[in-house]
């Protein structure tokens, strides 16, 4: 049965960790302190005043208190105003002060959907797919490794290799390190 957890992230921790010890299935809400830049993958810096963060496992959520880390299993899907992500596993790790995200690292089968800044109107939705990903909130990039891809409008940009790395930039430029092939569709 799935389970619903409302917490702030300041509030995280303890909430997370009373709630989803005995989940099979969670339904985790982030709210966001606009105090913190930039957003949980957001491609445009500082979050909107009140965003939110749902983050829904099909098998299970924990917190560890002492290492300050958040799990996801099992069909994790998270939506937010700025993103969209799929993945098999999602694990955050919280700043020691618990006011903000210092990683996050998502495994398997991983869709990231990358909202686009409406100030940039030519700026193209990018979409990543790889096996692994790292997120940094300090650069507001995404780091996709494990066979990856990146489309962006008409341009898909592909591994050849299993060790390619390609970084998203939060401004929705992208760059490739390792071999890859550029598909261009009409």
């Amino acid at each position: 049965m799935k389970k619903t957890v409302l917490f702030s992230l300041s509030l995280l921790l303890p909430v997370l960790l009373a709630s989803a010890q005995e989940s099979k299935g969670a339904i985790s809400t982030l709210e966001a302190d606009s105090k913190k830049k930039p957003g949980f993958l957001s491609p445009m810096g500082e979050r909107p005043k009140g965003a939110k963060t749902e983050i829904t496992a099909s098998e299970e959520a924990s917190f560890d208190n002492e290492k300050n880390v958040a799990e996801f299993k099992g069909g994790v899907v998270v939506k937010d105003t700025q993103f969209t992500l799929s993945c098999d596993t999602l694990t955050v790790k919280l700043a020691k002060d618990r006011g903000g995200i210092e990683v996050a690292e998502a495994r398997g089968n991983i869709v990231v959907v990358q909202a686009t800044d409406p100030a940039k109107p030519k700026q193209e939705k990018a979409i990543g797919r790889a096996g692994q990903m790292t997120y940094k909130p300090d650069t507001g990039d995404i780091i996709l490794r494990d066979w990856p891809s990146i489309q962006q409008g008409i341009n898909n940009q592909v591994a050849t290799e299993a060790g390619t790395v390609m970084y998203l930039k939060s401004s929705g430029e992208s760059r490739t390190v390792g071999g890859s092939k550029t598909v261009i569709s009409d």
